[in-house]
């Protein structure tokens, strides 16, 4: 049998890379985690991780543990889940993944009124761009997410759940008050770009594609990974972008951006919900799916 502890500790070194920071987050000292990881592997006979001076890389034998630990884990998780259902408490922890869009202004208030509900449920979430969190969702390391588009994943569910718009914005000074412009226009300006896997940006490309303009001629200044980093550099003078509707308003507000229209060009998208169908879900991930499926009508208000 294999001592539940030093699987623990195991695995929390797998996922940091670091055995200083695995008892941080275990509130062990190193040397206590070192010893559980060392006699985990003279149980099983082979070298589970390797000890690169900081850095810690597992082995091959060392991946597979892992995945079949990570599925162990989960089977406790939801077995515990389903007792205290028995008891009229919905409780368990997961982790949720967001596209930055949603993970900064939709998903927040979600998990801060799901848990008014089920208190005893806790959560994670993980930011990144669309098509990386698909394919956490697909490998397993999260439970759901929300994204602003879609990938061809046979094993996937989508939901739609609130749509979205993109504008141009710019620096308040850039252009005249009441400019208008038209798609034809916008490859003499320089851009602030997204990362190829970014929802907003495939939004844009193929929004823009449809009148026939290349988003790829355009002059990028510079690309980056996150909507902070698109206002941001946008504020400061850098050049113009598309971004949600959603994720300037204040800054448009206050009269540090400025939203230019375009008089050809509507580029709009959905989020969406999404998680693996073939997955097997404790109360406290089916739970907050059926709640995001109600709460609709009130992101609909917000967007």
């Amino acid at each position: 049998m294999i001592d539940f502890r030093k699987l623990e500790a195991f695995c929390k070194v797998y996922e940091l890379k670091s055995f200083s920071l695995a008892g941080k987050d275990l509130f062990l000292s190193q040397p206590t985690i070192s010893a559980h990881v060392l006699s985990l592997e003279k149980e099983l006979g082979v070298q589970l991780l390797d000890r690169m001076g900081r850095v810690v890389l597992p082995t091959a034998a060392g991946e597979v543990l892992y995945q079949y630990a990570r599925q162990a884990f989960a089977s406790l998780d939801a077995a515990k889940a389903e007792i205290t259902l028995l008891q009229d408490e919905v409780t368990g922890h997961f982790a949720i993944g967001g596209s930055t869009i949603p993970a900064y202004f939709l998903i927040p208030p979600l998990i801060a009124g799901f848990r008014k509900r089920h208190p005893g449920v806790t959560m994670e979430m993980r930011v990144g761009d669309t098509s990386r969190i698909i394919e956490m969702v697909n490998e397993g390391e999260l439970a759901l997410a929300v994204v602003g588009a879609r990938d061809a994943q046979p094993e996937l569910t989508y939901t739609p759940l609130v749509d979205d718009e993109l504008v141009l914005i710019a620096p308040p000074e850039m252009f005249p008050a009441g400019t208008i412009l038209n798609s034809s226009q916008l490859a003499q300006y320089p851009w602030i770009m997204r990362e190829p896997g970014s929802g907003t940006r495939k939004t844009f490309a193929r929004a823009f594609a449809d009148k026939g303009v290349d988003i790829r001629r355009f002059a990028s200044a510079i690309t980056v990974d996150s909507t902070q980093a698109v206002l941001q550099c946008v504020r400061s003078g850098l050049g113009v972008s598309m971004t949600s509707r959603l994720a300037v308003a204040d800054m448009v507000e206050r009269g540090e951006l400025s939203i230019v229209p375009l008089d050809d060009v509507v580029a709009s998208r959905q989020f969406y919900s999404v998680y693996h169908t073939k997955r097997h879900f404790f109360p406290a991930v089916t739970g907050f799916i059926y709640y995001l499926n109600e709460n609709t009508q009130h992101l609909r208000s917000v967007i």
